[in-house]
């Protein structure tokens, strides 16, 4: 599936998008190390060693470069959210939502006044689907929020605005920072899909 994925990005869609591998062609290459960005979300998702899992990374540029790339994330969300939907597999999508990594002044990133109103604008967002909340107020933060997880919420939010916000119903769960950084736990359900999931 990612491959087939990775292709209609790619070639169908002519989007900024490569294939990722673990030192080898696709098919040959060596197992790639999961890290807690992609560890902790799976844990909570997948209940089945038959579930098949497609992980998609955002570029390093994320880091000092996560406005700049809004446009684009938005036209990736767009359309993976067509291809997806055309695919008569049953799909989660799963976002990391690591949120400010500077709320501790101890912390490896240190402390910034910005990280609280970050994450409070993020959980604004996936409390309402405010697209100012995040496109907006967390955008003016987040570079020095330092939030490793923000596209991909912005990634997820042109997901859900390609099939029309109104359609998907929010809930968080959790929004705090017991540590150094902030982390967010939500649920988008699609209200005429009997409970389709996109978390």
């Amino acid at each position: 599936m990612s491959e087939n994925v990775l292709r209609k990005l790619r070639v169908d869609h002519g989007l900024n998008v490569s294939g990722l591998t673990g030192f080898g062609a696709p098919g040959t290459e060596e197992p790639f190390p999961l890290r807690w960005g992609e560890v902790i979300p799976l844990y909570f998702t997948l209940n089945s060693s038959k579930t098949k899992v497609v992980i998609l990374s955002h570029p390093i540029r994320r880091y000092n470069g996560s406005v700049e790339m809004i446009p684009e994330l938005l036209k990736v969300g767009a359309t993976l959210y067509r291809i997806l939907h055309h695919d008569p597999k049953s799909v989660a999508v799963v976002i990391s939502a690591d949120l400010a990594h500077t709320h501790d002044k101890n912390g490896p990133f240190g402390y910034s006044p910005t990280a609280e109103p970050f994450d409070q604008a993020c959980g604004k967002w996936a409390t309402n689907l405010d697209e100012g909340a995040l496109l907006d107020d967390a955008a003016v933060l987040v570079d020095r929020a330092l939030s490793c997880g923000y596209s991909g919420l912005v990634l997820l939010h042109g997901l859900l605005r390609a099939s029309q916000l109104s359609l998907w119903q929010p809930h968080v769960y959790e929004n705090l920072h017991p540590s150094y950084y902030g982390m967010m736990v939500a649920e988008f359900l699609h209200k005429q899909m009997n409970g389709t999931t996109v978390n």
